[in-house]
C-alpha cells in the first residue's frame, strides 16, 4: 500500500497545474524522504556539505500528511547545524510527520538570492485598487524574514505596490546596509517585477479559478537566483478549499518519487 500525498505536496503541484512551475523543476528543487528516512536525509546533506561547502543553505522541512501552513523548518549551512538538527529531533518525529524534505537555497559570492512574495487582491467591493498588487522582497536570507520584518530587522528589504497589471510600481520602503547598495536592490526588484509580468496570463488563470470557488485574494512566493526566477509557493485565505477542489478527482495513494 502506498502513502497518501501530503497536502503540502499538493500545494506545490498546484503551481504545476497552472503552469507556474514545471514538474521536473519541482522534483529537482525539493528532495522528499519518508519520515523514517530522516537519517538518510541527514547523511545526504552531510555528503553535499563535505563535497561542496559554503555553497548554500539547506532548508529542512517536517511534513505532516494534512497540515501545510507554517510547517517546522530547520536551516542548515554547516556540519555543526546538521548535528544540531539530529540532536534536536523529536523522539516521536515519525509519528508526527509523514515526510521530511530539503531544498537548497544556493549562495555564491557576488550573486544575490532574492526571495519575495506578491499579493494580488481582486475583491470587487474595494473602493480603491491602489494596493491591489503588493510586493515584498528580502535578500540572502529566509523568506520568513518577510513575515517577521520590523524596524529593528537587519534584513535587506523592499516593499512596493501598484494598481494592477501593466501599471508602474511605487517603491514604498527600502532598507539597505548602505546608500550605495540601494541601486543594486532596485535593479533586483526590476528583474523580479519583469518576471512576474511575464507570467501574467498564467497568474490570471489561477486567479479566475480561485474567483470561481469564492476566493479573491492570492499570494505567490518566488525566488530569483543565478539559476533564474521561479515561483516556489502560494497562499490564499482557504488553501484547503483550493487543494480539495483541484485534487478531488486526482487523488492518488501511492508514493511519488
Amino acid at each position: 500500500m502506498g502513502q497518501v500525498i501530503p497536502n503540502k505536496w499538493k500545494k506545490h503541484l498546484t503551481l504545476v497545474e497552472f503552469g507556474l512551475k514545471r514538474q521536473e523543476d519541482l522534483e529537482k528543487e525539493i528532495h522528499r524522504y519518508k519520515s523514517i528516512q530522516i537519517n538518510r536525509l541527514i547523511q545526504d546533506i552531510g555528503q553535499e556539505l563535505v563535497e561542496n561547502p559554503n555553497s548554500g543553505m539547506y532548508i529542512v522541512s517536517s511534513i505532516p500528511s494534512h497540515d501545510y501552513y507554517k510547517l517546522p523548518n530547520f536551516n542548515v549551512s554547516s556540519l555543526e547545524d546538521l548535528e544540531a538538527l539530529k540532536a534536536n529531533l523529536d523522539t516521536k518525529f515519525c509519528e508526527k510527520f509523514s515526510e521530511v524534505w530539503y531544498c537548497k537555497k544556493p549562495f555564491k559570492n557576488g550573486h544575490d538570492v532574492i526571495t519575495g512574495r506578491i499579493s494580488l487582491d481582486n475583491r470587487n467591493w474595494l473602493n480603491s485598487i491602489k494596493y491591489s498588487h503588493s510586493v515584498e522582497q528580502v535578500w540572502n536570507c529566509s523568506h520568513r524574514e518577510i513575515e517577521r520584518f520590523n524596524k529593528n530587522s537587519n534584513a535587506i528589504y523592499l516593499r512596493a505596490s501598484r494598481e494592477g497589471w501593466g501599471r508602474r510600481y511605487h517603491v514604498d520602503d527600502v532598507r539597505v546596509p548602505s546608500p550605495a547598495y540601494k541601486d543594486k536592490v532596485i535593479e533586483g526588484f526590476r528583474q523580479t517585477a519583469k518576471s512576474i509580468e511575464e507570467n501574467k496570463e498564467k497568474i490570471e488563470t489561477f486567479e479566475t479559478y480561485l474567483k470561481d470557488i469564492g476566493i479573491d485574494e492570492l499570494c505567490l512566493e518566488y525566488m530569483l537566483s543565478d539559476k533564474g526566477f521561479s515561483f516556489i509557493d502560494w497562499d490564499t485565505r482557504d488553501d484547503k478549499k483550493v487543494i480539495d477542489s483541484i485534487f478531488q478527482t486526482k487523488e492518488k495513494c501511492e508514493w511519488e518519487r
